[in-house]
């Protein structure tokens, strides 16, 4: 269970009062079976029976997700871990993927993802007349991939790492915020030594087809650098090495050609954030080869923000890079 100090850490300045104690309710009630859970005393409403996903009128978040027994959608079962936290794929509002954004549900679920807002998860135990819940407690949504929303539970040491900015560090602006929230997920300097990191991501990269997927069709399905279309010959790089399924986030992601994905893990190439087209720069080892004609080439980026790469942990790639 989240302490409702680290939790209102977690939680960005705009958010509503209402929703805040809403989602203290499902951080005091992890791990319970619950009846239908009633409004709170002021009147705030913690699921709806309309719809699996309730997003508040008014607000731009959702605030829960609840699996019935006996709904249509394929939702996967729980991955409970030996460290106590879980994972779990709920599928979207509404069977066409296409139509995702139709859905206010689901709109709300992905500005969860974008702007690290927990939400409260429940699954039905026990049928009608006598409905039961268990109370998951609070997750965030992680990465969308095939009309599944990745969901973690938030483990002490996450809702650490998500700690939002403090009042002294606001003049960082909105838009690093965000991106140094993203980034403590998945922090470049926590990982070990870059060249014992490439083996392990290398191996690894080909076995996260939601992730790839989700990153094929956010680039339309052409490698960032080169504008290659073969989907086949085309990778997700994690930007940060994989340290489970938090870090299959869309911003640690780069869709690549395989050559330049490892090129990339060898830290032979890296991402100028710093100018404003985000010119790929390589290796002073490789300028003199074929590659050459991509030092200078623009990082292609998805034209929906929320699966633009984190500048922070591009950044920190360029820097363990050494260039």
């Amino acid at each position: 269970m989240a302490p409702p100090s680290i939790l209102t850490d977690m939680l960005p300045p705009g958010l509503s009062a209402r929703h805040r104690m809403a989602l203290e309710w499902f951080a005091e009630h992890a791990g319970q079976e619950v009846p239908w859970p009633r409004p709170l005393p002021d009147g705030t409403r913690l699921v709806t029976l309309a719809k699996g996903i309730y997003k508040p009128a008014g607000s731009e978040f959702a605030l829960s997700i609840r699996q019935t027994l006996s709904g249509p959608y394929p939702d996967r079962a729980v991955e409970h871990k030996t460290d106590g936290t879980w994972s779990y794929d709920y599928y979207q509002e509404g069977l066409d993927v296409d139509d995702r954004d139709l859905a206010y549900g689901n709109r709300g679920l992905l500005n969860c993802l974008n702007q690290l807002v927990p939400v409260g998860v429940l699954i039905q135990t026990h049928p009608k007349p006598r409905v039961r819940y268990h109370v998951l407690g609070l997750a965030l949504v992680t990465n969308y991939g095939d009309g599944y929303f990745r969901l973690e539970g938030i483990s002490d040491s996450v809702s650490s790492a998500v700690r939002r900015p403090t009042a002294a560090e606001s003049h960082l602006g909105a838009a690093r915020e965000r991106a140094d929230a993203i980034a403590a997920l998945f922090d470049p300097r926590r990982v070990e030594d870059e060249r014992r990191r490439v083996l392990s991501s290398i191996s690894v990269r080909q076995g996260q087809p939601g992730f790839r997927r989700t990153l094929l069709k956010a680039y339309g399905g052409r490698c960032a650098v080169t504008n290659y279309d073969a989907s086949e010959a085309l990778e997700a790089a994690h930007i940060v090495a994989y340290r489970g399924p938090v870090t299959n986030h869309p911003s640690n992601g780069l869709l690549l050609r395989a050559d330049l994905h490892s090129l990339f893990d060898l830290g032979l190439v890296a991402v100028d954030v710093e100018s404003g087209g985000w010119p790929l720069l390589l290796a002073p080892d490789i300028r003199g080869t074929s590659y050459s004609k991509y030092h200078g080439t623009e990082l292609r980026r998805p034209q929906d923000p929320l699966f633009h790469p984190s500048t922070e942990a591009l950044r920190q790639h360029r820097e363990q890079a050494g260039f």
